[in-house]
């Protein structure tokens, strides 16, 4: 038997199992390798479908599996992201509400230099840290697109992601897929996994086409994990302890007005037992509360968020309560099996990591393909060694929007500021910034999900205090200057950037460039 790789089985669609197929298609078989890759997609199984949220890196996925940047958007509903808006993260007043964003344009540092340590000596002048190293934030207030219908596709002005339609997505994928790839699919349903101590799968048992096997399967099963943990029995590590919240109800929410403008970013606004997202289609609103069971009831939770849309529901639109498992796997990749998706882990939508875990973990298998099996082992390790790394720090991350927190008006935020509940990778780097500005130093690895720039954003955003202890020297015509060069930056984006809907309804009539 030949110890050659040469046949993949993709357990599972949706944007998980569909975007793993593609990238592995579009690298493997680039120079005529001949992966067959097997996608099975069972009717029987519901698809999650609540990720409408992306990070930047998915313009590249998109060019590199040859997805048109106008197709993309029209096909998808899609519209461009280029921050998130936190509401009322840090405090909660009902008179007037606390606002910060995190922004894909990283800190603006001119010259060398560090802006940070400037606008932190000079707090008491209540300037905001974006106004300081960014216009990003204004442009978003406004409703300013990232780029002009005239720009290249997937090239912006400013930075920016996606918001999509997660059913329509996959949709095109498997299209594309399919089309480009020769990706086959197989609609069925696995009603049994065949194990071997050496091996790790030997066959899968399908309901319509009987046995299937392949050298290589990858578990994008979704929750359930049918693979890796049903099959293999790799444990989960649960993060519960750490990250609270473990449901979320979801709403689609039709615009009264089709011309109405839409925000060109997520807004997450806090409430008692966690959050709720906002995020704007061309089409219609997806909003849904995030919550603690812990901390509040199914009921009060959906009270919550109609509340927060602050109109009535009519019969056409419903509700959907979806359980979170919060954590990931021990390992990745165990013998001959790859989790990628919802079946390696999943630990909430604040930052819009799950998409962005899936294209890392494909681009990782994809380039480190083993061609031969005896390889696996090997491989194997350097995969559980990075992902292991990249889910603990975004873990970190996620964490730091809570526990710095300054809200204490419900048993959730307190709990959240409990030091028992902050793990200490992330205490020790509070510690650190309580006297020192973040640093790329404090961000060593190529696996890091979050970087400097990230951290600032939310750290200074939330009003965390550094005092400084060590700095270097400011230059403070330099700053000024800067301060000069920033407005004026602004002002001239603001006369040729369109406004987010009207840039739009211009892709729809005429498109982007090519190159």
């Amino acid at each position: 038997m030949s110890d050659e790789v040469k046949r993949i089985i993709i357990v599972g669609g949706g944007t998980s199992g569909w975007i793993t197929a593609n990238i592995l298609a579009s690298k493997l078989n680039k120079f005529a390798q001949n992966v067959d890759i097997t996608l099975i997609e069972s009717e029987d199984i519901g698809i999650i479908g609540v990720g409408e949220g992306t990070f930047p890196t998915m313009r590249e996925t998109l060019q590199q599996i040859g997805i048109d940047e106008n197709t993309f958007l029209t096909k998808t509903n899609a519209t461009f992201k280029q921050a998130i808006k936190f509401v009322d993260w840090t405090v909660c007043n009902t008179q007037e509400s606390h606002s910060y964003y995190h922004l894909f344009d990283l800190p603006i540092t001119p010259n060398g230099n560090d802006i940070t340590q400037y606008w932190i000596n000079n707090q008491s002048q209540n300037v905001k840290y974006t106004d300081v190293v960014a216009v990003q934030d204004k442009l978003c207030d406004l409703a300013f697109a990232p780029k002009k219908i005239t720009s290249v596709q997937y090239k912006g002005i400013s930075n920016y992601a996606y918001h999509l339609d997660a059913y329509l997505f996959a949709k095109l994928l498997r299209e594309h897929g399919q089309e480009h790839f020769n990706i086959k699919q197989i609609q069925d349903t696995v009603i049994d996994v065949f194990t071997d101590n050496h091996l790790g799968i030997k066959y899968l048992t399908t309901a319509k086409n009987g046995k299937l096997e392949a050298d290589l399967y990858i578990d994008c099963s979704g929750f359930k994990s049918l693979l890796l943990s049903e099959a293999l029995d790799v444990p989960f590590i649960d993060k519960s302890d750490v990250l609270f919240v473990d449901h979320a109800i979801t709403v689609q929410v039709p615009y009264d007005d089709l011309n109405q403008e839409i925000p060109c970013h997520t807004i997450t606004t806090a409430k008692e037992a966690g959050w709720v997202w906002d995020i704007g289609l061309t089409n219609r609103r997806g909003l849904g509360y995030v919550y603690s069971s812990r901390h509040t009831s199914h009921e009060e939770a959906k009270s919550v968020l109609l509340k927060h849309i602050g109109k009535p529901i009519d019969d056409t639109i419903t509700t959907r309560v979806i359980p979170m498992k919060v954590g990931h796997r021990k390992k990745f990749w165990h013998k001959n099996c790859v989790a990628i998706g919802l079946s390696s882990g999943f630990l909430e939508p604040l930052e819009s990591t799950a998409i962005v875990m899936v294209e890392a973990a494909a681009q990782m298998l994809a380039d480190q393909f083993p061609h031969n099996k005896r390889h696996f082992d090997i491989i194997a390790s350097q995969f559980n060694q990075a992902f292991t790394y990249r889910w603990e720090r975004i873990i970190d991350f996620v964490k730091l929007h809570y526990c710095i927190s300054e809200r204490d008006d419900s048993q959730f935020w307190l709990d959240n500021r409990d030091p028992s509940s902050i793990p200490d990778t992330l205490k020790a780097k509070l510690k650190l910034w309580q006297v020192k500005a973040p640093s790329s130093y404090d961000f060593p690895s190529n696996y890091e999900t979050f970087t400097q720039g990230s951290y600032q954003y939310v750290l200074y955003g939330m009003n965390y205090k550094t005092t400084l202890e060590y700095q270097n020297e400011i230059n403070l015509d330099n700053f000024l200057m800067h301060e000069t060069n920033l407005s004026h930056y602004y002002q001239k984006l603001t006369k040729v950037l369109p406004k987010h809907r009207e840039l739009l309804n211009q892709v729809n009539e005429y498109g982007f460039k090519s190159n």
